[in-house]
């Protein structure tokens, strides 16, 4: 008899403890997690003010890049990603004897995920990564260069099912170059401005809470 008044006493509790671990251990892996987010998107260079690209050069109308994301504490979201695009000399006189520029760049983001509807959600960002334009000159030598990316801009997404999203955004980028030049060009050469805009989808592994 005591032996069993000793275990009603004493399971419950054991139980009790069993179940706040498990939550415990859940909301850990509910705000910090390693399953990745995919994002695939296409995107489209806008250049603005006066340099190198914007005068002697017209993007394709269409690029593309991938973001990996796998951190996120609670809202809060870290990733990687890598962008591609391709640029036409449009002036030989300013840019030289190039027959094409490819643009790379490979960043890190902090996204917010802020859900203003079940479906609908708006995410800010803010990121640093590094570009670099590789140069093809008509006799099939290249010249690379490279430079550092501020990223500010945010998304705009929509949950299409528990494991896919649509997204458009838009960006600004603001790049430095670090080109020998004459000093009457390094502004000219070396910083960029430009408007990014995106549309993809995005793969979320384990899915959309609540869908």
């Amino acid at each position: 008899m005591k032996k069993v008044l000793f275990l009603l006493i004493v399971l419950p509790h054991l139980l009790f403890s069993q179940s706040k671990n498990d939550n415990a251990d859940q909301e850990v892996e509910q705000t910090f997690f390693h399953k990745p987010q995919f994002y695939f998107y296409i995107s489209h260079h806008i250049n603005k003010g006066e340099h190198f690209l914007a005068d002697g050069h017209k993007p394709d109308f269409f690029g593309g890049g991938i973001q990996i994301n796998f951190i996120k504490y609670h809202n809060v979201k870290f990733g990687l990603g890598w962008e591609y695009h391709e640029y036409n000399v449009t002036d030989k006189s300013t840019i030289g004897n190039i027959n094409s520029s490819f643009y790379h760049a490979a960043f890190a983001k902090f996204q917010y995920q802020w859900d203003i509807l079940k479906r609908w959600s708006i995410e800010p960002y803010l990121g640093l990564g590094a570009t670099r334009i590789q140069q093809r000159y008509i006799n099939s030598a290249r010249d690379d260069f490279y430079g550092m990316n501020f990223y500010a801009g945010g998304n705009f997404t929509f949950k299409l099912t528990k494991y896919l999203s649509v997204f458009t955004g838009i960006n600004y980028n603001n790049i430095r170059f670090n080109i020998n030049t004459n000093s009457n060009w390094k502004d000219y050469f070396n910083k960029v401005n430009q408007i990014q805009m995106q549309f993809g989808i995005i793969l979320t592994v384990d899915g959309n809470k609540g869908l």
